[in-house]
């Protein structure tokens, strides 16, 4: 029994440190947006924008393997990609925007995060079914590190916006064990 409550004790010391820990890395985003390039051209194409901030608030470097991932109402999936030659234009629809700020995403931004730095980063996704009225975007590897270091589970922050006439209206957002972005992984990766 003394060997029960003593593991007990230990196992809720150490959620503890971990949870104290979990605000290593603030998140914050905006509203997506929708960006028609080459609007009224033969090449006209559409994207839905979205804007986030990856902040380490600690003292040391850590680890961030974010993924995003795009899905809605319509069926259509997503990760998401950059394209550099329409960021001269796409950064203006940033509410934060300020001249000459350096935008990354995803593949980009993932990896280790420097004490009290801030990434700007963008998600792109192009082609969007202009009939969608919900969006859910996933974000992977801000969650729990110690989740996601041993595998155990893999959450994923889920953020919902439905579409209300021109822009999108946030809906819900929170961590969710929703694994839709990794089926999606393997139908794309041919697995």
């Amino acid at each position: 029994m003394k060997l029960r409550i003593l593991v007990f004790i230990s196992l809720l010391i150490i959620s503890i440190a971990r949870i104290g820990s979990a605000s290593q890395l603030d998140f914050s985003w905006s509203a997506p947006k929708t960006y028609t390039h080459n609007k009224g051209t033969g090449g006209e194409v559409r994207y839905i924008i979205w804007f986030y901030n990856l902040g380490n608030t600690t003292e040391k470097p850590i680890l961030v393997p974010i993924e995003v991932f795009l899905m809605t109402d319509t069926g259509e999936k997503r990760l998401d990609v950059y394209y550099p030659e329409i960021m001269e234009h796409v950064s203006k629809l940033d509410d934060d925007y300020k001249e000459g700020r350096k935008y990354q995403y995803a593949v980009i931004a993932k990896g280790e995060l420097s004490p009290k730095i801030t990434k700007h980063c963008v998600a792109m996704f192009e082609d969007v079914d202009p009939k969608a009225k919900r969006l859910d975007i996933f974000v992977t590897g801000i969650s729990h590190f110690f989740f996601w270091r041993w595998r155990m589970v893999d959450y994923s922050y889920k953020i919902t916006y439905e579409k209300e006439q021109d822009h999108w209206k946030l809906i819900e957002h929170g961590m969710t064990k929703d694994a839709s972005h990794r089926s999606y992984e393997f139908e794309s990766r041919n697995w």
